[in-house]
């Protein structure tokens, strides 16, 4: 499958998916981890004990009505993912190093549309067009350079840019909070000062023809990035990890404040899977149980949205 050009009249998926990762079993430390899906609360932090205490209250063994395990090897968040995207009928944009990408994808049946990301610095410009001329890449991102101090706008990202602009494939930057006290044990320079939709704003000038979408649909920021959608009408959204992890009632507001604001077109579904392939139901049932969004809206978000912005499936 390709980037462009219309596929078939009759959409070959039900659901795209523009936010999932490949990650090593161990990633968040020692399998098995736990992930709310969703939380109810956010666990607070006796900053006078060790920040492991507080990361077994969030993942290690945190109270919550729904908890998800992780699986416990490579091979098995593997399997469980791509079961995942054939028991609903998914095509995902898939995250990580070229390598690991590429195995996924010789699994996936065609349900793959190849990314590489997740790593600050990313590969080399050259390394990214060697891939790109492989097949290996068919989208730059998660760009998670937010997680070492680098704001999205900042000089370093501007060779990816240049080059997503060229060869005309989507760019996808995190924008937005990483775990709750991610500054204290995993990414010590991250501040959410660089999360804010609105930097992105002179990338997009300077890049009239960049297809960009904000990852984590810029949460919890929603003005700045109902303002960005509103200025830059290039730009979409993804519902990564707010749709499954972060407490319902406030997913829904978040997504019904861009809905209610004119964005329910540019709002495409993700999941974030990472280590946690079960939590890809949670995150579908986020837009199905959404009161507030018409059929129509919710066959946007699920799979039209996504199909027009990746020039797919007609």
């Amino acid at each position: 499958m390709t980037l462009v050009g219309a596929a078939s009249a009759q959409p070959r998926y039900a659901i795209i998916d523009m936010h999932m990762h490949a990650e090593p079993a161990d990633a968040y430390g020692p399998p098995p981890q736990t992930v709310c899906a969703p939380y109810g609360e956010w666990p607070a932090r006796d900053p006078g004990k060790p920040i492991g205490t507080y990361l077994d209250a969030f993942s290690g063994h945190p109270a919550c009505a729904h908890p998800v395990r992780s699986e416990r090897t490579d091979a098995a968040i593997r399997d469980a993912s791509l079961a995942q995207l054939r028991k609903h009928n998914m095509l995902a944009v898939l995250s990580g190093p070229e390598d690991r990408v590429a195995d996924w994808t010789a699994r996936a049946e065609g349900r793959i549309l190849p990314a590489i990301g997740d790593v600050w610095p990313l590969p080399s410009v050259a390394q990214l067009r060697a891939a790109h001329r492989a097949g290996h890449l068919k989208v730059i991102g998660e760009i998670t350079a937010q997680y070492d101090g680098v704001p999205p706008n900042d000089p370093a990202l501007e060779p990816y840019y240049t080059l997503a602009e060229e060869l005309d494939i989507p760019v996808g930057v995190h924008v937005g909070p990483g775990p709750p006290g991610i500054a204290y044990f995993a990414a010590p320079k991250m501040r959410l000062r660089d999360a804010r939709a609105t930097a992105l704003e002179d990338v997009l000038v300077r890049h009239p023809r960049l297809r960009l979408y904000v990852m984590h649909a810029g949460w919890p920021f929603a003005d700045d990035m109902i303002a960005l959608l509103y200025a830059h009408p290039q730009v979409y959204v993804d519902t990564g990890i707010i749709d499954y992890a972060f407490p319902r009632a406030e997913f829904h507001a978040y997504l019904k404040r861009l809905v209610d604001a004119g964005f329910a077109r540019r709002i495409m579904f993700g999941s974030d899977q990472m280590i946690w392939p079960a939590a890809i139901d949670t995150a579908i049932e986020g837009i199905t149980s959404a009161p507030f969004l018409t059929p129509a809206q919710k066959r946007d978000i699920l799979h039209d949205n996504a199909a027009r912005f990746l020039r797919i499936e007609g």
